[in-house]
């Protein structure tokens, strides 16, 4: 038996009458998570609505657990779709609503009770059980679907936005309970948000989506760190790209000075360095100077903006840095944070 829970083969997806996704490929194992982002508008949902069977694929082939599901009602394919926006059955509890997916398979009484209420205890509501779906909040009729959507237990489960609707201390609970009852029954998950963290968190791969393909794959600590194309850089966030000259001795020149940049597939010829701002830091007696233009302070972290002639760069600062606008400062990049892309 195959370990690949599912397969997307040169998958096109249609936006009305034009085509608004093509060749689309990528698989996903058992057990394994792939987290799917891009702008608005891109076709993230339309792409897992296509694969569970509730929006026509144009062509391409869809296969669950090595099984050709494309022609398939949504019923058969093996696969559970929740909508960001989620729906529950209004005349039954929050029990019943959990439990029916396996009530439907005829699961045994006392399997069935164990299930349910250990998917409510996973997404805190264990509480809930004999409540009706009228009497809860917004988040908690989403979490009620996330449990019914985990306790199905599919080889293939789809979240379309799952954690969008809660508070930022529910969402990190929420997010552990998917990852460890998704481990612990081994189906594949393909999750669509539009959170950067919260797809590095939630996929052990992620894939981005741009102009209508499926741009890059990878891990996440490998997308973050060294982007396929200055298009997905860009989506990312990653605020540094530094043109300049790449010789064939892996020489790069540019504003930065010269780096030896080691195994880069790039061609020698013009090229840019795209970095992190956590590439950069300020050392004592580099040669390389810059004057900081702006301090920007986040929940999580405190960067500044720095000139260097013209080139404007983000840098990390620790939290013992505290340099003044205005002060000129001493930097040192880090060649290996450093990925280069072809100059387009």
């Amino acid at each position: 038996m195959t370990d690949v829970a599912l397969a997307v083969e040169e998958v096109a997806v249609g936006f009305g009458d034009r085509i608004g996704l093509a060749d689309i490929t990528f698989s996903v194992t058992l057990g394994g998570r792939l987290a799917l982002v891009g702008p608005s508008g891109v076709g993230k949902t339309t792409l897992l609505r296509g694969v569970a069977g509730l929006a026509p694929i144009t062509r391409g082939r869809i296969t669950v657990a090595g099984r050709d599901v494309a022609s398939l009602p949504p019923e058969a394919r093996d696969v559970v779709y929740l909508h960001q926006t989620p729906m529950l059955f209004p005349h039954l509890s929050v029990g019943e609503n959990v439990a029916f997916p396996l009530r439907v398979r005829r699961l045994d009484g006392g399997e069935v009770s164990r299930r349910m209420r250990q998917a409510l205890e996973l997404v805190r509501l264990t509480d809930f059980e004999r409540r009706m779906p009228r009497t809860l909040s917004g988040g908690q009729r989403h979490r009620v679907a996330l449990a019914r959507a985990l306790v199905a237990r599919p080889t293939v489960l789809l979240l379309d936005e799952p954690l969008s609707s809660l508070d930022p201390t529910l969402r990190d609970d929420i997010r552990a309970a998917i990852v460890t009852l998704q481990t612990e029954y081994g189906a594949a998950l393909v999750v669509v948000t539009h959170d950067l963290d919260e797809a590095a968190l939630l996929g052990d791969r992620v894939g981005v989506l741009l102009d209508g393909a499926l741009r890059q794959v990878a891990g996440p600590a490998e997308l973050f760190a060294h982007p396929a194309s200055l298009e997905v850089a860009r989506f990312l966030g990653i605020p540094n790209a530094v043109p300049g000259q790449l010789y064939p001795d892996g020489r790069f020149e540019s504003v930065l000075g010269a780096l030896r940049l080691t195994g880069s597939a790039v061609r020698p010829g013009p090229a840019v360095a795209v970095f992190r701002p956590e590439a950069i830091a300020i050392a004592d007696g580099s040669p390389l100077l810059a004057r900081v233009a702006e301090i920007r302070h986040r929940a999580r972290e405190t960067t500044a903006v720095v000139r260097l002639a013209d080139t404007v760069l983000e840098m990390r600062l620790a939290p013992s840095q505290r340099p003044r606008l205005g002060d000129t400062i001493s930097l040192a990049l880090d060649p290996a944070a450093i990925t280069l892309l072809p100059d387009a």
